[in-house]
Order: C-alpha cells, then sequence, then structure tokens
C-alpha cells in the first residue's frame, strides 16, 4: 500500500460565529482553507461555482482557487476553519485528496479534536504550534478515513481495541475467537468490521500487524530473523521468511538495508 504523509502548517485558525453581515470578499488564495460546518447555512462561491453549505459539511479549498462567501442572514453559520500549508514527505508543497465540498455530519472524533485544537489556541503554551499541527495531522488522516479515500482502523474504535489486542499478544498464537472475546464481539462479525475498515480478514490483519513490527525490529533492533519468527509469534523462521516475504515483497534478511 502507498504510504500517504503530509505535514501541515497552520497559518490561520478560527472557531467563528459568523454575523449576519459576515462576508469573504472575492480573492485568489494562496493558501489551503479547511471549513467544517457546525451550525447555520451559507454560500461559498469557488472559482465562480455556487457552493451552497450547511451543518455537518466540509470545505476543502486548495491555493490556487478563487474564494468568496457569505452566511444566510437568518440562520447565520457556525464553524471552525484552518488557512494552512501543505507539504509531502519530500517537502515540496502538496495538495490533499479531498473532496471540495462533503457532508460529514455529525463525527465525535472529529468535533473533539476540533475543541482540542480550540483549547490548544487559546493557552498559548510555547509548544502550541506543534501541539495544534500534531492534532491537525490526526484530524487529516480521520477525515481521510471519513470520506472513504483510505481504510483504517482509526474510522471504528472496536477495530481499534483489537489491533491493540494483537500487539499486546504478539508472540503467541491469537484466534479470531479470542481477540472477538476480548473486544466483546462475535468472530464472524468481527472480521466483517476488520474487512469494511482495513480490507483484511481478521487472519491476515493480525499477520500484517506480526510482519510490520518483526520488520521494524529486524531493521531498527538488530535482532536476527529467527528472534524476531520467535518473538512475533511465528511457528518457525522458514513460515515466517515465507510469510514476511509474501507480505513485503522482500525477505526479512533484507530489512535492515532496505528501511536506513
Amino acid at each position: 500500500m502507498e504510504q500517504i504523509f503530509f505535514v501541515p502548517s497552520i497559518q490561520y485558525f478560527v472557531n467563528r460565529i459568523c454575523t449576519p453581515a459576515w462576508v469573504i470578499s472575492r480573492q485568489l488564495i494562496d493558501f489551503h482553507d479547511l471549513t467544517y460546518v457546525i451550525g447555520g447555512k451559507g454560500e461559498y462561491v469557488i472559482d465562480g461555482v455556487s457552493c451552497p453549505v450547511g451543518e455537518g459539511d466540509l470545505l476543502y479549498i486548495p491555493p490556487g482557487t478563487w474564494r468568496e462567501a457569505k452566511t444566510d442572514e437568518k440562520d447565520p453559520m457556525r464553524l471552525y476553519a484552518f488557512n494552512f500549508s501543505l507539504y509531502d514527505v519530500d517537502f515540496k508543497p502538496a495538495k490533499l485528496p479531498l473532496p471540495l465540498s462533503c457532508h460529514i455530519g455529525h463525527d465525535v472524533k472529529l468535533e473533539h479534536l476540533l475543541l482540542r485544537i480550540r483549547q490548544i489556541f487559546a493557552l498559548r503554551e510555547p509548544t502550541f504550534q506543534m501541539q495544534a499541527a500534531a492534532l491537525f495531522m490526526e484530524m487529516i488522516c480521520h477525515l481521510l478515513i471519513l470520506t472513504g479515500l483510505i481504510q483504517g482502523t482509526g474510522s471504528d474504535p472496536r477495530v481499534q481495541k483489537a489491533a491493540a489486542y494483537v500487539t499486546e499478544h504478539i508472540s503467541r498464537h491469537i484466534s479470531t475467537g479470542e481477540i472477538g472475546a476480548a473486544v466483546g464481539l462475535h468472530p464472524g462479525y468481527l472480521n466483517k468490521l476488520t474487512m469494511k475498515h482495513t480490507g483484511k480478514t481478521v487472519s491476515r490483519f493480525i499477520t500484517g500487524i506480526r510482519v510490520n513490527m518483526a520488520e521494524d525490529a529486524i531493521a531498527f533492533e538488530g535482532i536476527t530473523v529467527s528472534e524476531a519468527a520467535e518473538r512475533f509469534g511465528f511457528s518457525d523462521i522458514y513460515h515466517f521468511s515465507k510469510v514476511f516475504k509474501k507480505y513485503k515483497g522482500y525477505p526479512p534478511s533484507a530489512a535492515k538495508t532496505l528501511l536506513h
């Protein structure tokens, strides 16, 4: 799976309660605008195209776009908005793969992250920019999952709990039934959840975690392939090597060279 990596730099953040006369005059923006409407109604005009918005709508307007906006006078908008720069893994300017407009609705995790960012900006502690950027990165990850652009455990706490159980008991065999019992789900339903949120069966989900943890241990801790097989719950070194190569495309002995 291709890795996704973005580094944001927040230039402006606001939790706005619009006045009836609030407007954004037409302008060509040189920053990213990410706006989440939590109440009221309004209209954005993006490159000349009208985009009505209301409660639960998300707008993502990239640099190089003409933008203007106004609120409904009778039902003014309440919103969170970010203006930010964005860079990829090579620190080159990047764009998010989000749609221009979509309906997120009420989402507890998103709103929690926004409240935390608001608190951080209000406190203005020496590390507030780093704290806000970290939460904003988590928020972007969550939005990519919410909009269906990527799959991930972050969209379901039960799958996250299953992943945590696997990592805590990584050195021994773990059955689907055992994980299901640990998270309070029937094994069949747990399998449906992991397929929905990760694209993998529970068995492949477990194996993927084992292989990833083993790869990191070989590359960065300097343990042998044999030690990795034993530590991460594989029956023997031959089975481990076969499974590892199937998942990664190269043998475990190459991990240290390839990851450094």
